[in-house]
């Protein structure tokens, strides 16, 4: 079985594409999958450099890899929503418990997958469990309701974009932030208006925004508690808040550790079957090519995809 793997922590041009033995076996509430396509995430990236190796110490050689797309190979006991053959999305990776999905085969919990949508391509379909889960989560918590007016933060990103998409089938107005060259993109998923988050004059006059969903990282979120309603909500994806700050800007803040359990991933999945989402591509290459695939997802709008197999025609 071919497997993108790391053997020490390191920068990702340091994977190797291993020949391994592969997951045959599958415990208690797992699921055996055969991979039709991986998608790239930030996570990923974490992992293979380290950043979780004193909080969550793992044996080399890992297989790396989170979001996947494929088919039901095995049932472990205890899984009763899902049947050998079936069409699905989820996470494996080893951060989960799962064996990690850039590989041919993967082994993950049955609770952090959810049938595939019916309509986009299977592997297309790889990239939405992570961002897709977290998006439809930060919605949730800023409890949005139609005529509302929602400021989301990085528009242009995955996360962000569909944020933007998921606000305004709700019904509500979206403002968003994005680089000058996703402008026109962002304007299209829906959001009414849109500025360069490189320049904060645009800022001095905007205020009483019921929500802010934040998707952009690295942000100092203190700036934008003013922008807030008495009583408003911000949900950040990375940025850490000071509850003290927040409170006494008379705003709600909190940072949201995303979970993408089946419940979450099959509400998800609704949306995009029912056109209110889509999801920007930007770089498909094949696994064997990982190394490349993490070059370019720094730099290429939209979401990486490392192509495993051809499962259309099974």
């Amino acid at each position: 079985m071919t497997a993108i793997q790391i053997q020490k922590y390191g920068p990702t041009d340091q994977v190797i594409v291993a020949d391994s033995g592969g997951p045959s076996q599958v415990g208690e509430g797992q699921l055996l999958i055969r991979v039709a396509a991986a998608s790239i995430n930030p996570v990923d990236t974490g992992i293979a450099l380290g950043y979780m190796a004193e909080a969550m110490p793992l044996d080399f050689p890992i297989t790396l890899g989170t979001d996947y797309s494929g088919i039901v190979e095995k049932v472990g006991p205890g899984v009763e929503s899902f049947s050998v053959g079936d069409l699905v999305i989820g996470q494996a990776g080893v951060a989960l418990g799962g064996s990690g999905t850039f590989a041919e085969y993967a082994v993950g919990p049955a609770v952090f997958a959810a049938h595939a949508p019916k309509t986009l391509p299977l592997v297309e379909a790889a990239t939405l469990p992570l961002v897709g889960a977290s998006a439809l989560q930060a919605i949730e918590s800023l409890r949005i309701i139609p005529g509302m007016t929602v400021l989301v933060l990085g528009g242009g990103g995955a996360i962000g974009s569909l944020g933007v998409q998921l606000a305004q089938a709700i019904g509500a107005k979206v403002i968003a932030t994005a680089g000058a060259a996703d402008h026109e993109d962002v304007l299209a998923l829906g959001a009414s208006e849109v500025y360069d988050y490189a320049d904060s004059s645009w800022r001095e006059g905007l205020s009483a925004v019921d929500a802010i969903l934040d998707a952009s990282p690295g942000l100092d979120p203190a700036p934008y508690y003013g922008l807030l309603r008495p009583g408003g909500t911000m949900v950040s994806l990375s940025t850490q808040h000071d509850e003290a700050v927040a409170a006494a800007a008379g705003i709600s803040a909190e940072t949201q550790i995303s979970v993408p359990v089946t419940e979450v991933l099959e509400q998800f999945v609704a949306a995009v079957d029912a056109g209110h989402v889509i999801l920007r591509i930007g770089t498909t290459l094949p696994l064997v090519r990982a190394a490349e695939a993490f070059a370019a997802d720094k730099t290429t709008p939209g979401k990486t995809l490392l192509i495993v197999a051809d499962l259309t025609e099974r």
